[in-house]
């Protein structure tokens, strides 16, 4: 037995190593793929390549265990291609490697920054009355700050030369004058639109920085600060009653019907109990008005410049405005106003538009329209007449009179001196013969086919009635510095300021 055993024994061994033999040797023969591995070592440290033939048996166990290891190394070259996965993402087989995912992740933070655009669209406002008024850029002037703290507010009444938007809030201007970043009007110191019917600054706006005031806000602006005063002209503002001008075809820059000066009136009534003394009993009100100069300006030229050339006799119209603007006086005495200051009218036969209407034979020998000027003379002798009177009947009112007709002429025969080159002609407009002063009223300033000269400060008018900047300027100047207001501007800034 023990032979037996001790014979057996190595048989066993031999036969088990024979059956074991060619495991070993099927093994050694898979041993060449590990080499191909370390060749892309990114798959063999992890140990996400044994969890994938788990995962997928079904694709993997078709074709042998070897082929399995060989894509992982194209799907990397896959991946680079993030945008065209997410396409891909709804099919269920690319589901399954989450590890490839956070790779796609990327993407999606740049979709964000795409949302930030929609709300830029909204944020644009329809109702232009919410848009506050332009900051204008200071300008030194000889008469900057000039009078700062005589007065806490300055109110203003007036026509297209005076408003600083109250027709555009309230639609009343025409397309060629459309108030948007693409108008010329208020290119020259603004920058972009400005709701005034010039290339920048009205007179009212160089009284308002003489006064070291900020410019006056429109009544009809909503979001704007009325504690220094309000802006109650309105452009295209008339004397004469509305239904004779409703029956001329000459609108200008307006449409429809004008506004008349007692709208302007009624404003002010409200914006005295809302605003300029809210919260106070009669005898504070009172006390608050001495500190405000009224500023009444141009009141009658939309008048005459309608009615050139039509049935209406322009001396009944200077009569009818110099009455409106009495009425007006004395209305703001009554409610306690202490300093007013009326401006005239300027020689308005001198505008291109005038000038246009009014036959060769009706001019005078400047080119000027010779029956509109004596028109506004006889409208400034009448208006300066009652103010005298005005003045006898309110000795405790101080009323000037600013001569626009004395002022426009002052500069006009020193042009050189005020480095004027064009006294006629139209700054910005368009023209169809040499001898029309650049100026068309079927293609007035902002529509299209007309242009703009290259400095306007050489310039008197800008679009053929209104003046630019560089002569409202002047004109303030005049008034101010050159003895062209009865009594002389002076006299408001004797009093002293108010506490």
């Amino acid at each position: 037995m023990t032979k037996f055993k001790f014979i057996s024994l190595p048989l066993i061994v031999m036969l088990v190593s024979l059956t074991l033999y060619p495991a070993l040797a099927h093994k050694k023969n898979h041993t060449p793929p590990p080499p191909q591995d370390p060749s892309q070592p990114p798959q063999d440290p992890k140990p996400k390549p044994p969890r994938d033939p788990k995962d997928c048996p079904p694709p993997r166990d078709r074709k042998r265990r070897s082929p399995p290891r060989t894509p992982p190394p194209q799907e990397p070259k896959q991946d680079p291609p993030p945008p065209q996965e997410p396409k891909q993402d709804p099919p269920p087989p690319q589901d399954p490697p989450p590890p490839q995912e956070p790779k796609q992740d990327p993407p999606p933070p740049q979709e964000p920054k795409q949302d930030p655009p929609p709300p830029q669209d909204p944020p644009p406002p329809e109702d232009k009355k919410d848009i506050p008024p332009p900051d204008e850029p200071k300008k030194p002037t000889p008469f900057h700050n000039r009078f700062k703290g005589r007065f806490e507010a300055v109110i203003a009444f007036g026509d297209s030369y005076t408003d600083t938007g109250n027709a555009q809030f309230l639609g009343g201007l025409s397309i060629s004058f459309s108030g948007s970043l693409s108008s010329p009007y208020g290119s020259t110191t603004f920058g972009k639109g400005s709701n005034r019917l010039s290339d920048g600054r009205l007179v009212i706006d160089f009284i308002t920085d003489s006064l070291g005031l900020p410019v006056l806000p429109p009544y009809q602006q909503t979001v704007a600060n009325f504690t220094t005063g309000v802006n109650l002209a309105i452009a295209g503002a008339t004397t004469v009653a509305n239904d004779i001008f409703s029956k001329l075809a000459r609108v200008f820059l307006w449409k429809g019907t004008p506004l008349g000066i007692m709208t302007e009136l009624e404003w002010y009534k409200k914006y005295q109990i809302e605003h300029l003394c809210k919260g106070l009993d009669q005898k504070a009100c009172s006390e608050k008005i001495k500190t405000v100069l009224f500023w009444v300006g141009e009141i009658g030229i939309n008048d005459f410049s309608r009615a050139v050339g039509s049935k209406i006799p322009l001396k009944s119209i200077a009569k009818s405005s110099v009455t409106y603007t009495i009425e007006l006086v004395r209305t703001l005495i009554r409610n306690g106003a202490k300093n007013i200051v009326v401006q005239g009218l300027p020689p308005l036969g001198c505008l291109p538009l005038d000038i246009s209407l009014t036959p060769i034979s009706l001019r005078d020998r400047s080119g000027c329209s010779l029956i509109v000027n004596t028109a506004v003379i006889v409208h400034n002798q009448i208006l300066q007449a009652k103010l005298e009177l005005y003045r006898k009947l309110f000795p405790d009112v101080t009323i000037i009179y600013a001569d626009s007709w004395k002022a426009y002429y002052a500069i006009v025969n020193n042009a050189k001196k005020y480095q004027i080159q064009e006294v006629h002609k139209t700054c910005c407009g368009s023209t169809i013969k040499q001898d029309d002063m650049n100026f068309n009223i079927q293609s007035m300033c902002g529509s299209s086919g007309t242009s703009i000269c290259s400095d306007p400060s050489k310039y008197i008018s800008w679009d053929g009635i209104h003046p630019t900047e560089s002569m409202n300027y002047h004109m303030t100047d005049q008034y101010i510095n050159h003895g062209c207001c009865h009594p002389p501007f002076d006299e408001l800034m004797k009093k002293p300021a108010p506490k």
